[in-house]
């Protein structure tokens, strides 16, 4: 276990001296908000701990990565999880929403009674006589003057050397609302990691059981019936080190009279559909709908009063298309009875007959299809919308566990068990003569889907493709939250496969050698490969039963990624990608084509520590340190990592997800694209 610095000595080290991001001048009042980062509004220490997470002025994400990393860099959050439910936190995780305190910035932005802490100075060694809201303060003028001040903007006046300047205070409010799924969320880097016990003997022979083991654990591992979150939102797996928070907070940074609402509705295994515009299945846990759609969520919170009316989806969102044709993709939501036309009425909308009980042991408030309505003039139009969406819809999970399996196990219902919902298009899948078994299982479900990730992509099926999908999107969010598709920021998908940059433009499809991707030694096993984790989500059982029989060691699969397979996988990915960035392109929506190289230099065979610790080169497992700053490194989590940072019933799902490398490099393409000044 890697063991943090005592809190106490970080407090000490990052004790906020406040100065000023530019030199006072004469004759001016110069003056900074003291906490610029909403969700840190309701931890106890909001100014210390933006002044202590805060990048400086011009500092990079990496050198920001590097200088905290230095120091332990827990999330600001951590300590908060470790003591209770919800103790101090922006997101109550009972009640499924952001705080009274949070949304109050919103909700009541005009009230005088909105304030936020500030700081000002003059640029004098003389004596300083501040008079605000009525009340006169003397002070020196170099320990400058902290007060509340309305986000609706207040007068302040200040007298040294016998002149007196006036200034109107007003803070910059940006709210900043954040979407999508789980590369939005941030899964695979929870707040509070699992933390592994010191001194441990580790079984040899890549044995399995010591990952599933929590008794080697310091925190409970997570679970449905865990004593502590581990997460922001342990539902959604929504974290501090996505890079939608960590976009947010370099906002924040770089503008000292400006506070940043940002509030994070991003939730792992969303799709347009299942997610954004209809409540959310969990296939895992307890199997429960999210509450309310994601655009519900914002719609809810951003409303200065509270909605309960839901309407269906207008003629002008859908726009020509056969919303009928949509539903969601694969698992129990595909079943008809949960097909929604984005419409409240249960006569008309199989998912609000579907959910019908369940409303009513919620007050009949959810979950529900259509959308809250919020009467005009009421509701706080948000500045930017940032946006991750699209890869669940053509199963990128499943895309993943199609090339990491095994993939010529014989067993054919252990092989079933794990092959995935969706296979890849036909032309991008593995060599049907060495792997009879999985090409005749893909056949069979492009008959009974009448789909594969092909024909999501392009909308050769019976659900919509990528194109409608992202159209339909757009529509709802200009209509429900009133953005323009300026205000939407989505960052291209990232690829992790390529060691090189591509000679093909960022918004243009890859080709050539692009596809000639390092890998793994193929139809080998390999006991120092970065996936054998991805074992550990075998029940123990089946472990122990399959190792006795001969030949059919489980702990012998072939959990690797090839250069042949990375090279595969790369070009459904990338077909994805083209149609992302045309449609979004196309609709004016503020799109960074530049991510999609973002992790080219970290793939995900970089990196120390890749290796399971119960294999040669042996290594601590109390040593892992899931945000510790790597020069030469990879930007994913591979199985191995995952495994290690996340352990519990979930503890695989991190895996193929930037870790907090990979979300800080996301980070800095999108600030620098929009943000950035020369």
């Amino acid at each position: 276990m890697y063991v943090f610095r005592p809190l106490i000595l970080l407090f000490a080290i990052f004790t906020p001296t406040y100065s000023l991001s530019s030199e006072p001048t004469d004759d001016t009042i110069e003056w900074e908000v003291l906490n610029r980062f909403g969700p840190f509004a309701t931890q106890g220490n909001a100014e210390d701990l933006f002044h202590r997470y805060k990048l400086e002025p011009g500092e990079s994400f990496a050198d920001w990565h590097k200088r905290l990393s230095d120091l332990g860099l827990p999330s600001p959050y951590q300590a908060s999880l470790k003591e209770g439910q919800n103790a101090g936190m922006h997101w109550d995780q009972s009640a499924k929403q952001h705080s009274e305190k949070i949304l109050s910035f919103v909700q009541n932005e005009a009230s005088a009674a909105t304030t936020v802490r500030a700081v000002a100075r003059v640029a004098s060694s003389s004596e300083c006589t501040w008079v605000y809201n009525g009340e006169t303060n003397t002070l020196p003028c170099e320990r400058g003057f902290e007060f509340s001040v309305p986000i609706s903007g207040a007068n302040l006046s200040v007298s040294y050397q016998g002149s007196e300047i006036s200034s109107w205070i007003k803070p910059e409010h940006v709210v900043i609302v954040g979407m999508g799924d789980s590369y939005g969320s941030g899964e695979g880097n929870p707040d509070y990691p699992g933390q592994w016990k010191a001194g441990q003997t580790l079984p040899g022979k890549n044995n399995l059981e010591w990952l599933v083991d929590s008794q080697r654990l310091v925190s409970p591992p997570e679970a449905p019936d865990a004593d502590v979150n581990h997460w922001v939102d342990d539902t959604c797996h929504r974290s501090f080190y996505s890079h939608q928070s960590l976009t947010a907070l370099k906002l924040a940074s770089e503008r000292p009279h400006t506070y940043v609402t940002f509030l994070h509705y991003a939730c792992t295994g969303a799709e347009i559909f299942d997610g954004l515009l209809v409540p959310q299945y969990q296939a895992w846990g307890k199997g429960e709908y999210v509450p309310y759609s994601q655009v519900n969520f914002a719609i809810r919170e951003l409303c200065q009063e509270t909605p309960s009316n839901y309407e269906a989806v207008s003629a002008e969102e859908i726009g020509g298309l056969n919303i009928r044709s949509f539903h969601r993709r694969g698992g129990p939501g595909n079943r008809p009875r949960s097909m929604s036309n984005l419409n409240p009425d249960p006569r008309v909308d199989r998912f609000s007959k579907f959910t019908r009980d369940l409303r009513e042991t919620n007050g009949g408030k959810f979950p529900q299809s259509g959308f809250l309505t919020c009467a005009s003039g009421n509701m706080r139009q948000p500045d930017y919308v940032f946006l991750s969406i699209g890869g669940n819809d053509i199963g990128f999970a499943d895309i993943v566990q199609y090339f990491v399996i095994p993939t010529q196990w014989k067993i054919k219902l252990v092989g079933t068990l794990l092959f995935p919902e969706v296979c890849p298009s036909p032309s991008n899948r593995v060599d049907a003569k060495t792997n009879r078994h999985l090409d005749r299982y893909c056949r069979k479900l492009d008959s009974k889907n009448l789909y594969h990730a092909g024909d999501l992509t392009d909308g050769h099926s019976t659900s919509l493709g990528m194109k409608e999908r992202y159209s339909l999107l757009f529509n709802v969010l200009e209509k429900r939250l009133a953005v323009k598709p300026s205000q939407i920021v989505i960052p291209q998908y990232p690829d992790p496969m390529r060691a090189r940059v591509s000679s093909q433009p960022a918004c243009e499809p890859l080709s050539g050698s692009d596809f000639n991707v390092p890998g793994d030694p193929p139809r080998e096993f390999n006991p120092k490969s970065a996936w054998n984790g991805l074992k550990a989500a075998a029940p123990n059982s089946l472990i122990r039963t399959l190792s006795r029989w001969p030949g059919r060691n489980l702990r012998e699969w072939h959990f690797n990624l090839t250069s042949s397979e990375g090279g595969l996988a790369l070009k459904q990915f990338d077909r994805f990608r083209s149609a992302l960035s045309k449609v979004a392109r196309d609709r004016g929506v503020s799109f960074v084509c530049e991510t999609r190289d973002a992790f080219v230099g970290y793939g995900w065979w970089k990196g120390g520590r890749g290796n399971l610790p119960n294999t040669e080169p042996k290594w601590p497992v109390s040593d892992w340190r899931p945000y510790a700053y790597e020069a030469d490194t990879r930007a994913i989590r591979t199985g191995n990592d995952t495994l290690l940072t996340q352990p519990g019933d979930k503890r695989i799902t991190g895996a193929v997800h930037p870790n907090l490398t990979g979300h800080r490099l996301i980070a800095q393409q999108v600030y620098d694209k929009f943000w950035s000044t020369p």
